[in-house]
């Protein structure tokens, strides 16, 4: 009994708004269903973010329904629950999804509903996305769950705390998650994460299949990316990466006081690519004009498909005093400190009103975060 484990496939993401990285994510997505054809799996199970948004452009539609159709042409039945980005912002609206289920392409999971595969063998549970204000209802549903089989799944699209510390980014720990499950399918998080517990179980993230973000990159050099093929032939599964050769991306270095040099440099290094990279420039040394910045890089255009600066790290200097922008603290970090220490709200506060920003266009979460402000709930 083979399982493909995929997450996080944002189908319909145009990164730098570049018609090639969005060919880019289709493609990834195709190789991961023709090795699944090929490698005979009993089912995929996606845990979330199948699309990158809640209304996908009819290119990702299609981009979704030719992959699946291959799949159902080969008895191999596509298991998923919806992630944030899959989630609808108003009510009465409803997950993308179901466009393909009515297709019966997809199966689509909830707390309530399960998937049980080969003869009562193996039984799949999954709970679509819940957000952080609602984090107390979702531990409750996880405390519920008893599956039947010592052969279950659980598939999830939530903020783990042991790898998203930051308070407004996690909604569940490790140890939340309930007992009685041989794999934990988890989504969410986009670099690929494992372990096996004492019980014999396996918690495993399986990352988004191709580098989304510049900060995946790092994870990216250091476990790949892809797929994992979960065998559970055996009483306890046996976990294995399926690694896929994506468009590289590199963070790279230039100090303004050697610009034509280190360009040169970069320029023979990205020569020996397959395809283009895109590359996320830290800017060091001295301040520089712009125009001359720019005529500097435009020599590597040629070479790579996308370049940008990334942070810009050159001395600064207000009043002949050199400032510097703090380089150790997350957007979310300088915001909750702002509103703690300079506007005085408490720390449970500062936090709903974080989240509120990050679902600012989300009426269902919005309303849920105000009543909480305002004391309703």
């Amino acid at each position: 009994m083979l399982i493909m484990h995929i997450s996080d496939t944002h189908l319909g993401k145009r990164q730098y708004s570049l018609i090639e990285r969005e060919k880019d994510v289709y493609q990834t997505f195709s190789q991961l269903i023709d090795i699944a054809i090929k490698e005979h799996v009993n089912a995929i199970i996606h845990s979330g973010d199948l699309f990158d948004v809640f209304n996908p452009s009819n290119n990702a539609i299609v981009e979704a329904i030719r992959n699946l159709k291959k799949l159902k042409e080969s008895n191999i039945p596509f298991i998923s629950i919806p992630g944030d980005h899959d989630t609808p912002k108003r009510k009465g609206s409803v997950y993308p999804h179901y466009i393909l289920t009515e297709l019966d392409l997809i199966k689509v999971l909830d707390h309530k509903t399960t998937y049980v595969l080969q003869e009562n063998s193996i039984e799949i549970y999954g709970i679509p996305h819940v957000p952080t204000v609602s984090k107390i209802a979702l531990k409750e549903i996880l405390s519920s769950l008893k599956p039947k089989t010592n052969k279950s799944i659980l598939l999830l699209h939530q903020g783990i705390r042991q790898l998203l510390p930051y308070e407004s980014a996690w909604q569940i720990e490790i140890n939340d998650l309930p007992k009685g499950f041989k794999y934990y399918a988890l989504g969410h998080i986009h670099t690929r994460w494992k372990i096996r517990r004492e019980d014999g179980s396996i918690v495993a993230v399986a990352g988004s299949p191709d580098i989304m973000r510049e900060e995946e990159i790092d994870g990216y050099n250091k476990f790949g990316k892809g797929a994992y093929l979960i065998d559970f032939s055996k009483d306890e599964p046996l976990i294995q990466d399926i690694n896929l050769e994506v468009r590289p991306q590199r963070v790279v270095t230039i100090n303004t006081k050697n610009l034509k040099a280190e360009i040169e440099k970069i320029k023979n290094e990205v020569k020996r690519e397959k395809l283009k990279p895109l590359l996320h420039i830290i800017l060091q040394g001295d301040p520089i004009r712009k125009d001359f910045l720019n005529r500097a890089l435009s020599d590597l255009t040629d070479f790579v498909l996308y370049y940008r600066i990334y942070k810009d790290e050159t001395k600064q200097l207000l009043n002949n005093e050199e400032i510097s922008i703090p380089q150790d603290k997350s957007l979310d970090k300088i915001i909750l400190d702002y509103l703690i220490k300079h506007e005085g709200f408490s720390n449970v506060e500062a936090n709903l009103i974080l989240e509120l920003i990050k679902n600012v266009d989300n009426e269902i979460v919005s309303n849920e975060i105000i009543k909480k402000l305002v004391g309703l709930e």
